[in-house]
């Protein structure tokens, strides 16, 4: 059996415990939350992924804080903890929208503060429907990514308004929107496994599109095949 470290989320955290168990090898989810301080519950994982929610506070790259935005440090140094622990043991990292802006800042790099601010364009969920929105990726030719989705263009979900701005250290992109919103990230070092997405493959309405269930596969060959 594979024991995942799932950081905690205050919404939809069934979603990706869903979504593991659509794997086709048995998973043991270890939910990892602020609220109960179990960050070293990881070292008994094989691997770590790191879910959506709040905004990471802005402090943490540099930034003021903007009016309105949800901010939650203790999640933020909690999570810090568990990379500092995922990368201490070399575990597979799969991070998703926040996931991607918090090891991208924990990694020193940096994050637009508002995309519809400053690039004029809209990623966060549909205002009407409540529904993710949909938007094209552009995927890097030569990236990790590339090979695990196979394609170099497709849709995916989006429910997000922040993105990475200056990428942190080891980290490459490997996928943008055609807006230039920045959709992925992986590890540019070694081969050890860092891939980071800013859609939800957990909860696209395709799980069999290559955005959802390769990332899933991918991840957890990188946990079975060390």
């Amino acid at each position: 059996m594979i024991k995942i470290g799932v950081s905690y989320c205050d919404s939809k955290l069934e979603n990706y415990i869903n979504w593991l168990r659509r794997a086709p090898v048995e998973i043991e989810p270890v939910i990892l939350s602020y609220k109960e301080l179990n960050a070293e519950e990881l070292r008994k994982c094989d691997a770590l992924l790191l879910t959506g929610g709040d905004d990471v506070h802005p402090e943490f790259y540099g930034e003021p804080e903007s009016e309105g935005d949800r901010y939650n440090r203790d999640r933020d140094w909690f999570e810090f903890k568990l990379l500092d622990i995922a990368f201490s043991k070399n575990l597979p990292i799969l991070g998703i929208c926040r996931g991607l802006q918090i090891t991208n800042v924990y990694l020193r790099g940096s994050l637009i503060f508002d995309i519809l601010t400053v690039v004029g364009t809209n990623h966060r969920k549909d205002e009407n429907t409540g529904e993710d929105r949909l938007h094209d990726v552009i995927v890097f030719e030569g990236s990790k990514l590339f090979k695990i989705v196979g394609e170099g263009k497709g849709v995916v979900n989006s429910s997000h308004h922040q993105s990475a701005d200056r990428i942190g250290e080891n980290l490459r992109v490997n996928a943008k929107c055609s807006d230039g919103v920045i959709e992925g990230l992986e590890w540019a070092g070694d081969d050890r496994f860092i891939l980071l997405v800013q859609w939800h493959p957990e909860r696209m309405r395709d799980f069999q599109s290559v955005f959802s269930k390769n990332l899933l596969n991918a991840f957890i060959n990188s946990i079975t095949q060390k």
